[in-house]
């Protein structure tokens, strides 16, 4: 949640209630994370954010439809979720075999995506997120040093695995 609101710098003078998060569907094979828990979408509605939901995105963390839209969030499918003006993702954009399309594709024209992307081994990737002037906040790419720990995603990740 922390390197969620690290990134709203992005969106300097775009009040919260005009823009839109997506959480998609984590598609890669075996994946069981989302990239926001019900709360993180029930915080970020309260600052007045609109949150779309792809169906399903949860279901792998045990987290149903029905407590994204507790929180707020609205339910939709990965062609929405991902044209969000904010992508969060937990795994790079890859090509979704249900849609027959790249992710990448999908979103929206000069949005932003957050997610672990690993830009120097995915030249391809980068190249289209360029493509479509996405800014990217490569979670991988964050520092590990102690000032920064609440931004570091793998710190966060070592929590999420013995909880």
């Amino acid at each position: 949640m922390y390197s969620f609101f690290f990134c709203l710098c992005l969106f300097v003078g775009i009040p919260y209630k005009q823009l839109t998060v997506g959480v998609p569907k984590e598609i890669f094979q075996n994946e069981k994370r989302v990239a926001l828990s019900p709360a993180g979408v029930q915080t970020l509605v309260k600052q007045g954010f609109n949150v779309v939901v792809e169906s399903g995105a949860g279901e792998a963390s045990k987290f149903s439809d029905d407590h994204y839209r507790a929180a707020g969030a609205q339910i939709q499918g990965a062609k929405e979720a991902l044209a969000s003006d904010l992508v969060v993702k937990v795994r790079a954009p890859m090509i979704n075999p249900t849609l027959g399309v790249h992710e990448a594709d999908l979103l929206k024209t000069s949005g932003t995506l957050i997610s672990f992307v690993y830009p120097a081994q995915n030249p391809e990737l980068l190249n289209k997120l360029s493509q479509r002037k996405t800014t990217v906040l490569a979670m991988d790419q964050v520092p590990r040093v102690t000032i920064a720990q609440g931004y570091d995603a793998l710190s966060s990740m070592v929590l999420f695995h013995f909880s």
